[in-house]
């Protein structure tokens, strides 16, 4: 099929799946995922190449793409539009454990995520591209990619499995240079950089006739620097990779809500409920919980929450503390790690920074956020 027959096959899905007609999984199937997988080459007919409910040890796959040989090639893990989550992504790898299938996809008809199985990491860091068809206009970018990937002439010659870790390795690569962003800015203001520091000098003395000596721009800059304290995902837990128009992912339904409002006032880890008083008893909390289950957690917290605070780290323990860090404790800046006395952790955040750090501790520990079998928070509303 042609790349504007695809093309019109991908706009009349997202038609379909914006009119909200679609109920179910098979639904799903029927009116999206067959006719996308159609117009990319392979055969719902030809049993030698496309086996639905595909038994594997761990159970069933929804589609199984194979060559001509009968080998699988591709993995397809259908659910009802909007399902997607943590746990369909685990499912999904579950599935293709040991089966030696090279490409996976995790679709609802709307967001089409696509892994290369055998990469390193995690699953999420083995997800190359992701596409929404109802948050796109572009359908002909969207095309371009599924072909690239999932066009059956591609994957039978490999050619789709070095497209996808090429791609694979550009996300991560940008990925690390994103994550550094906040640590860069920081070692720049710490250090004083000579470029920064005359870019600064001679705006100020463009805006107010006089110009600022330079130790006083370099104390201004590393105390600015200390006021940073922009957390940072740590670098062997990637953020969820993104397609090239970085449309961001969909979070699943188990996730909190971005626009979450009022006070923490309890943790979920593992399944267990932990009512707490506030934020800062919060990250106490979790931080005790995560250091009982890993004796070197809160040193992997250290290093990686935030990378550019040198005066106030995220963690400390006794044999550590100068004199500043003595007096940031009697300034409740910092509070003692629950089952740790031994160990503080700054906790003087708003609750927007509060959160974001215990969603890396979170990531440090490998466990999904925003669900019960992983972390989750309880808020109480206000309004």
């Amino acid at each position: 099929m042609s790349r504007e027959a695809l093309e019109r096959v991908l706009s009349k899905a997202r038609d379909t799946l914006r009119s909200g007609d679609l109920g179910s999984e098979a639904a799903v199937r029927l009116a999206v995922i067959v006719p996308v997988l159609t117009a990319l080459g392979w055969d719902p007919a030809d049993p030698k190449q496309w086996v639905p409910e595909m038994p594997v040890p761990s159970g069933r796959v929804d589609d199984a793409l194979k060559s001509d040989t009968g080998t699988p090639l591709v993995f397809v893990e259908a659910k009802k539009h909007g399902n997607l989550s943590a746990k369909a992504e685990e499912q999904l790898f579950d599935y293709a454990a040991k089966q030696g299938v090279p490409m996976l996809v995790l679709t609802d008809g709307d967001t089409w995520d696509l892994y290369l199985a055998m990469a390193a990491g995690e699953p999420h860091e083995r997800r190359f591209a992701h596409v929404e068809l109802t948050q796109s206009s572009d359908m002909a970018a969207i095309a371009d990619d599924l072909a690239r990937f999932l066009q059956r002439s591609a994957v039978v010659s490999q050619q789709a499995n070095f497209a996808a870790q090429q791609r694979l390795a550009e996300v991560n690569d940008r990925l690390k240079g994103k994550r550094g962003l906040a640590s860069g800015w920081s070692s720049l203001l710490q250090d004083g950089d000579d470029r920064l520091r005359e870019l600064l000098i001679e705006r100020v003395e463009d805006r107010t006739g006089s110009r600022p000596w330079a130790e006083d721009v370099d104390e201004f800059l590393s105390e600015l620097a200390d006021r940073l304290d922009v957390p940072t995902a740590p670098p062997s837990q990637n953020a969820d990779p993104v397609s090239r128009d970085q449309t961001p992912p969909r979070p699943s339904a188990g996730q909190d809500s971005a626009v979450a409002a009022g006070r923490i006032v309890g943790v979920v880890i593992r399944g267990n409920r932990h009512e707490v008083g506030n934020g800062q008893a919060a990250m106490a909390l979790l931080a005790g919980a995560l250091q009982q289950q890993n004796s070197e957690f809160l040193e992997r917290y250290r290093d990686q929450a935030a990378p550019g605070a040198h005066k106030r780290p995220p963690a400390v323990r006794d044999d550590a503390l100068n004199d500043y860090l003595k007096d940031q404790i009697r300034g409740h800046s910092y509070r003692r790690v629950d089952g740790f006395p031994e160990w503080w952790i700054y906790v003087d955040l708003k609750t927007v920074r509060q959160t974001e750090r215990l969603r890396i501790m979170a990531r440090i520990a490998c466990l999904p956020w925003g669900v019960d079998e992983g972390v989750r928070l309880i808020r109480r509303v206000v309004g």
